[in-house]
């Protein structure tokens, strides 16, 4: 591979600076073996990804992949002329000298059409056999930074080399790739966003003599030294109230994360307006904690809590309340293991409540939608990809 890219640097571009041909093509080499490790680290450990997906990501196998996307409903099987004068005529797939090989054309008008269209594919500027990659790098979580620097090299190293534009291609993805990355992920939010808003009975915790504990952010016992939401406001006028469930009995612990859509401190107005708005927050946090709490449940509160306090958990009858304060009687003289323990159940709910601090509303809670989406479908990255193209696939539905 190196002496044919002599050849090329030498005999075609005629460089005159041997030292600058010599120092790319070794430069191309370092590449090729960074290459060869980040496809290798790049996988679902044999998973669905590595038997399916990866076989048709190869050259050449453009027409099974796209085969396989109208199979899973993430492309079109079939469509139609927009035009006025085709009345509805069906669309030609054909082979195409572009990046996805494939598009629909009208046999009427010649008219042609993006085998994209209307899909989740729609203005991601890589072609689809990336955009997969991309989207299991969200499942697994690997930062978008890291995902563009190892897709990067791929890109850079098995595509390039081809197409004989080493001087031109290398610094092409580098302008684009981040770009790329964060529209793929941020559609990949978006997904997940929308599959927890539209099935919410997939978040039902409990059950018949199972434990939930409900706190508040920043407020309850969630963690040792609660936050002071005077200083926050102070700091950052977007801070929120998060009423939290979580169910005590299962590994990990799966959780429902809630943002308090009241205010909780009114500025400004009447002491009675306070306390009406202050009971708005208590009947948003009541009916949050119904809708996915199951019946039956004991749940264990706390006092410290404003919106989802003991007292106010009382009005829920299909529970059985109990409160920290009451349970802290049982721990050892001059112990905290009642506190300790829920400082350890609550970590991953206390990460994602201090990362909403810094956001508005709407970004909050995309958050918390994808860590609640991950609680229930990222156990595995095969299983996390598998669900991700489902969703993706009900998300962007073809009419």
């Amino acid at each position: 591979m190196i002496s044919r890219c002599y050849k090329f640097l030498f005999v075609r571009l005629n460089w005159r600076k041997i030292g600058t041909a010599v120092t790319f093509a070794l430069k191309m080499k370092n590449a090729k073996v960074k290459g060869r490790q980040c496809l290798e680290q790049f996988n679902d450990q044999g998973g669905y990804f590595d038997v399916v997906v990866r076989p048709m990501l190869q050259q050449g196998h453009e027409g099974e992949l796209c085969g396989w996307l109208k199979e899973m409903s993430l492309i079109r099987t079939v469509s139609t002329c927009p035009h006025p004068d085709c009345k509805g005529r069906s669309l030609a797939w054909n082979q195409a000298r572009i990046v996805d090989k494939y598009s629909w054309s009208c046999p009427n008008c010649t008219r042609k059409q993006s085998i994209r269209e209307n899909s989740f594919f729609v203005g991601v500027k890589c072609d689809l056999k990336m955009c997969l990659q991309l989207i299991l790098g969200w499942c697994q979580m690997i930062p978008s930074e890291l995902t563009a620097n190892y897709l990067g090299i791929l890109h850079y190293n098995f595509e390039t080399v081809q197409s004989k534009k080493f001087y031109t291609c290398d610094l092409y993805f580098a302008e684009i790739k981040k770009h790329v990355v964060k529209k793929v992920y941020e559609r990949c939010d978006e997904v997940s966003e929308n599959y927890v808003t539209s099935h919410p009975e997939d978040w039902v915790l409990g059950g018949q003599s199972a434990i939930l504990i409900v706190d508040e952010f920043p407020n309850g016992y969630m963690t040792e030294n609660p936050s002071d939401i005077t200083s926050a406001k102070k700091r950052n006028n977007n801070s929120h109230t998060i009423v939290c469930i979580a169910e005590a009995n299962t590994i990990p612990t799966r959780m429902w994360l809630h943002m308090i859509e009241a205010f909780p401190e009114p500025v400004k107005i009447d002491k009675s307006q306070g306390d009406a708005d202050k009971c708005k927050m208590v009947k948003e946090a009541l009916k949050e904690i119904a809708k996915h709490s199951a019946p039956g449940s004991y749940i264990v509160a706390n006092n410290r809590a404003r919106c989802c306090s003991f007292e106010s958990l009382q009005e829920l009858k299909q529970y059985k309340v109990i409160s920290v304060e009451q349970l802290q009687k049982f721990d050892p003289p001059g112990k905290n293991k009642l506190l300790n323990n829920l400082e350890t159940i609550w970590q991953t709910g206390v990460e994602i409540c201090e990362e909403i601090q810094e956001t508005t509303h709407t970004l909050g809670q995309r958050i918390i939608s994808k860590h609640l989406w991950r609680q229930r479908f990222g156990t595995s990255p095969s299983t996390a990809f598998q669900y991700m193209l489902n969703h993706i696939a009900e998300y962007y539905r073809f009419i």
